[in-house]
């Protein structure tokens, strides 16, 4: 009996030690650690940070991770876009003493590292994502000495920035500033103004850019009812460890123009401006403090005295006395505080301050003597405050889920010396989840869910179409959701949904959009991709409300304009290439968006001469004008090829963007009447006989051909660059201009008859760009723009700048 219990009470004490081993090795200890870039010390966000196939976590906003572990042995594999691969194995005394790793990555040595968020709101490799998109870094924006956002813009493949307003794939026209299909953001949020739906480009802090994303289609799904045709989205950075200031002074001078019978100056018109930056991190705290200030003769003439004609020629960067000159204030600053109790938790305040005096025109005097002059009563002065405060906050958590609150008061005062001002301000919101679902074995699968709410109030007398007070409203709200996974690790599939009710005083519409695409990747840096998206755009405050003249032009409200839709359809190729140690991407891209309820900004007599008193000049002056009316369906096709690279061909570091698009915008019901006009015959309106050339029925204000081409080189201390453009010549425009100049040349005689019959084969202008840094901190670089001194216009009626030279000098401390 003893020996069976001897045998009984070992097995016992065998089983306890077993099943205490058991619990022991159930237990798990927490590991925490940072993940950094090997080179720069600096964190990686986003970084992938696995213990088993079906576990792990992501880096948080200050690269920071935590997991439980189960024992030593473990082995973490950490990976993030654009970094190799590692694989850390845990040690008993790490665990035990519960050290913070610290994790280094390496950059992939053999590939571009051009990284963007915008295509999912999140970090992809350019080469995976399943859309056009084009990328804008900021040596570019600094060493073409870029003063604001649309110059870099004007590089991009596909866009051509048209009095301001940008055009993506021919995808508008020209509509005086009213109602953008591109919608404009910085840091995901919007930078279109609420009533007009207009960019104020000078408003964007260029001296703090980490890149210009450019999206091209249709984009409503996660960017909303401006992003019709595209959306731009400009980033600013943060501090690294490393603090830095930085200033930039540079004077420039306009070449005497090639009409030296339209020259009624001497003095040479001049430009300067400084702007600063400073950016560092007080422990947990970030900030970025930022500004500038641009004074610009312009490139039109001076403002004749109107008693006695005299004419000033004297040079001050404060004042306004010639014809498109402005001048420019504007502060920044973002701040990030970094919580220390709570991991992954970070909040902030982005502010940036703007005023500017401006002259702005619309048409010229005439295409000869008077091609540098204002068309009289054209010219329209505004001093303009324009401001944005956005509180937000954001929290990685320990399962790869974010969590983000952006909030944004945006004010407009645009006080214009026509007694045709406009304000508004806008309030916004958004809030937005994300999960990385690796944490949950799902691997390359994130799921994107935000909603959004927008309310703008508007007042001026610029709107008196809507209330005869000039004052109106407009809400916003939607709700999205994209959906993103990668299967067999080559084949990237992204969906996505939106719903959008949008309200203008108290008259309502709402429209769900759909899109989906995916990206193959079909060998080592080979990427086929098909999208199709649908779009919408609402119609702006301004396109339904606006009430205003500007000389002979008058331009007339439509209460009755309905929202716009499409589809856009999209086959993409994309080639990465290394040639030595210069790699690149080359893309080709075939493309199709149809548009139904198209809006256009038209020409026309909208009001019964009759019904107006004065004498039958007055009536004709005051009936004609334009108006954004639904003119039927249109489509735009095309296909387009760019090619994007960097790296070094012997000693000399190369950066390179270039494109060709082709672009046929038709109308596909040039014989719908969206109108009729008030004339003594009651003519039916349509796009044939508003159009001054119907060939293959080409949409009015569009370029067909573009060519974009910029290339940049480093060696030691020098830097050197040249870029080139081309735009097409622009087919078809509005009849009446014509018709205006013909009939009633005392009324409206500007010359584009002349001009258009003498400019029919396009333009092209090029840029060149030296410099040379002393070392580290001193810098000096010399930009001439319009090198071959072209005159040029873009938009009939408007014509460009001639050629500027600019001298740069830039300190680095």
């Amino acid at each position: 009996m003893q020996t069976i219990y001897q045998l009984l009470k070992a097995r016992s004490i065998i089983v306890v030690l077993i099943l205490i081993a058991q619990v022991m090795s159930a237990q798990t200890t927490p590991v925490k650690g940072v993940v950094q870039d090997s080179k720069t010390g600096e964190p990686l966000i986003g970084a992938v940070v696995r213990k088993s196939v079906n576990a792990g976590t992501v880096t948080d906003v200050k690269g920071r991770f935590e997991l439980e572990v189960a024992s030593e042995g473990v082995v973490l594999s950490i990976s993030t876009i654009g970094y190799q691969d590692l694989e850390y194995t845990l040690e008993a005394i790490t665990i035990s003493k519960r050290e913070e790793l610290v994790i280094k990555l390496a950059p992939m040595p053999y590939e571009m590292n051009v990284v963007v968020i915008s295509a999912g709101k999140f970090e992809q490799k350019i080469g995976e994502i399943t859309m056009s998109m084009e990328v804008i870094t900021p040596e570019l924006i600094k060493d073409k000495n870029v003063v604001t956002a649309d110059e870099a813009l004007q590089q991009t493949p596909g866009v051509s920035i048209v009095d301001g307003e940008p055009q993506i794939r021919s995808g508008s026209g020209y509509s005086f500033g009213a109602g953008s299909r591109v919608q404009i953001l910085m840091d995901d949020l919007p930078m279109l103004s609420g009533d007009a739906g207009r960019p104020s480009w000078g408003f964007f802090p260029v001296e703090n850019v980490s890149q210009i994303e450019v999206i091209k289609g249709a984009s409503s799904v996660l960017y909303g009812s401006s992003a019709l045709s595209g959306a731009i989205n400009m980033r600013t950075a943060y501090p690294t460890d490393t603090s830095r200031t930085i200033v930039t002074l540079f004077q420039g001078a306009y070449s005497r123009p090639q009409s030296d019978s339209a020259v009624y100056w001497t003095n040479t018109p001049m430009r300067s401006g400084v702007s600063f930056l400073h950016s560092q991190k007080f422990g947990a705290l970030d900030l970025v403090l930022g500004g500038s200030y641009y004074g610009d003769d312009g490139h039109l003439g001076p403002i004749p005295d109107s008693v006695t004609g005299a004419i000033e020629n004297k040079y001050n960067p404060f004042t306004v006395d010639r014809y498109y000159a402005t001048n420019r204030g504007r502060m920044n600053m973002n701040l990030r505080y970094r919580n220390k109790k709570i991991t992954g938790l970070s909040y902030g305040l982005n502010t940036n301050w703007s005023i500017s005096n401006s002259l702005a025109t619309l048409l010229w005097q005439n295409s000869g003597t008077g091609l540098y002059k204002a068309y009289d009563g054209s010219a329209t002065r505004t001093i303009q405050l324009l401001s944005t405060v956005d509180p937000y906050i954001v929290y990685f958590g320990n399962k790869g889920n974010k969590h983000s609150l952006r909030t944004r008061w945006q004010s407009l005062d645009n006080d214009n010396d026509n007694n045709q001002g406009n304000f508004s301000d806008v309030l916004y919101g958004e809030y937005q989840y994300q999960q990385h679902w690796d944490s949950a074995g799902i691997k390359d699968f994130t799921t994107t869910m935000g909603v959004v709410g927008i309310s703008t109030d508007a007042t001026g007398q610029l709107f008196t179409g809507g209330n005869a007070n000039g004052h109106n409203t407009a809400k916003n709200y939607s709700a999205y959701g994209q959906l993103d996974k990668k299967f067999f690790d080559k084949l990237n599939v992204s969906a996505g949904v939106r719903y959008e009710y949008f309200e203008i005083n108290k008259v309502s519409d709402s429209k769900p959009v759909f899109r989906i695409g995916a990206s193959y990747q079909a060998a080592k840096a080979s990427y086929l991709r098909a999208s199709f998206g649908q779009g919408y755009r609402f119609p702006s405050i301004a396109e339904k409300f606006i009430v205003t003249g500007v000389g002979a032009i008058n331009i007339f409200p439509n209460p009755d304009l309905v929202a716009e839709t499409s589809y856009n359809a999209e086959i993409g190729f994309k080639q990465g290439f290394k040639i030595g140690n210069f790699l690149g991407y080359a893309d080709v891209a075939v493309f199709y968006q149809r548009y139904f309820n198209f809006i256009e900004f038209t020409f026309g007599q909208w009001i019964d001469p009759n019904t107006i008193v004065g004498t039958p000049i007055d009536k004709i002056k005051k009936s004609l004008g334009f108006k954004s009316v639904n003119t039927g369906e249109a489509e735009v096709k095309g296909f387009e090829f760019s090619l994007m690279g960097e790296g070094k061909i012997g000693q000399v570091k190369i950066q390179t963007l270039m494109g060709y698009t082709y672009t046929k915008p038709i109308s596909l019901t040039p014989n719908y009447a969206y109108s009729i006009s008030k004339d003594l015959n009651s003519t039916p309106i349509t796009y044939n006989n508003t159009s001054s050339d119907t060939t293959n029925y080409i949409l009015k204000y569009r370029l067909q051909h573009l060519v974009r081409a910029d290339i940049g080189a480093n060696y030691k201390h020098w830097m050197a660059g040249v870029s080139f453009r081309y735009n097409s010549h622009m087919q078809n425009i509005d009849y009446a201009f014509q018709q205006l100049e013909n009939d009633l040349p005392f009324l409206f005689n500007p010359g584009i008859n002349k001009w258009r019959e003498e400019h029919t084969t396009g333009d092209f202008v090029i840029d060149l760009r030296v410099g040379y840094s002393l070392n580290d901190h001193h810098r000096l670089a010399l930009t001439v723009n319009n090198v071959l001194n072209r005159e040029y216009a873009i938009r009939p009626l408007a014509v460009e700048e001639m050629r500027v030279t600019m001298l740069q000098y830039t300190l680095t401390l």
